[in-house]
């Protein structure tokens, strides 16, 4: 049972990047669009899955690295149906991020702050068939940066063991990244956007662990809205849009196979819970939705200073965005 008293496992700073919920719809008279609005591209769907609630047993800095692949192959309109104008959409997405982790000695409770920083690089990569609309991308440029402070309680013990950790903290992802107001896809969402969360890890049986995060987000306006074609809205100018607000949680759980090698199964489900604005109005049946689920593995090394997480999704249950036929995210974790 040694890797309950796994010295990593703080989780990313999210950046799943799911970008992706272009709701464009183009008049057949004029080719003009409304604005897309999109949930932010920061968000850690799936990106965090086994030993969530932990953050180890030592103070100190642990740099994380993550691969992440996405292939959108359809996007899906508010009623989960092909979005009609779109021939053959395909969006591939590929993410590099790096995140450097600090927690500080325990206080006289047991427990400890930390703060947490993620940058992303990311690759966009938009293709579409002949016939109806086409959407644009950005290319490879930088993402936004996420800053997240933490406190991580001191676990519950019981016969000596761990058997439930949690942490709280608060995401801000800051619109650093790259933002062309002529592209459909952009690395940054061009707004500001704040998470608080809740991750915890129950282990109610030996060799057993069940992980999961609870996260709320609110995103301010966007006061430069992006599109390739023009933008209408009510007759008029568009001078601003806001993603709605929203609920989403990554869960997981895995069992030890042998020491140090886990398997186990890992998901994500998000939930809009407002309509996005345009212009202060609101954007009728723009809310978003998915639901991710898939096998994965988790290795930790003898002295648990490196760990790796391998794992990968399906989509389903999808509105108002693409959907990701595979996802694939593979994260090591090394503590100094």
């Amino acid at each position: 049972m040694r890797e309950y008293k796994n010295k990593f496992i703080k989780p990313d700073a999210l950046f799943s990047k799911t970008l992706l919920s272009l709701a464009v719809v183009y008049s057949a008279n004029t080719l003009a669009a409304n604005p897309s609005v999109s949930l932010p591209k920061g968000t850690s769907l799936g990106s965090t899955s086994f030993f969530d609630g932990f953050s180890g047993d030592s103070s100190g800095l642990t740099y994380l690295l993550y691969i992440q692949q996405e292939n959108g192959t359809s996007l899906k309109d508010s009623k989960g149906k092909d979005a009609v104008p779109f021939d053959t959409p395909n969006l591939d997405v590929t993410v590099a991020i790096n995140q450097i982790d600090y927690k500080f000695e325990p206080n006289e409770s047991g427990n400890s702050y930390g703060i947490t920083a993620l940058l992303p690089v990311v690759s966009l990569d938009a293709a579409f068939g002949r016939n109806g609309p086409v959407l644009y991308d950005n290319g490879t440029e930088l993402g936004d940066l996420t800053i997240s402070p933490y406190l991580q309680f001191s676990p519950a013990i019981k016969d000596g063991h761990p058997i439930f950790s949690q942490r709280i903290a608060v995401d801000f992802i800051l619109p650093t990244g790259g933002y062309d107001v002529t592209k459909d896809f952009n690395q940054s969402n061009n707004y500001l956007t704040i998470i608080p969360n809740w991750s915890f890890t129950v282990l109610p049986a030996p060799r057993v662990e069940v992980s999961g995060r609870i996260n709320y987000l609110y995103n301010f306006e966007n006061s430069e809205p992006a599109g390739s074609a023009p933008m209408d809205w009510n007759g008029g100018a568009v001078n601003d849009t806001q993603a709605g607000q929203a609920f989403y949680m990554n869960f997981a759980t895995s069992y030890e196979i042998f020491p140090g090698v886990r398997a186990g199964i890992n998901g994500y489900y998000l939930k809009q819970l407002t309509d996005d604005k345009v212009n202060g109005d609101t954007l009728a049946d723009s809310k978003e939705e998915v639901l991710g689920i898939g096998p994965g593995v988790f290795w930790s090394s003898k002295d648990q200073n490196t760990n790796v997480w391998v794992n990968t999704y399906s989509e389903s249950m999808v509105e108002n965005r693409f959907r990701n036929e595979l996802k694939l995210q593979f994260r090591i974790a090394q503590k100094f």
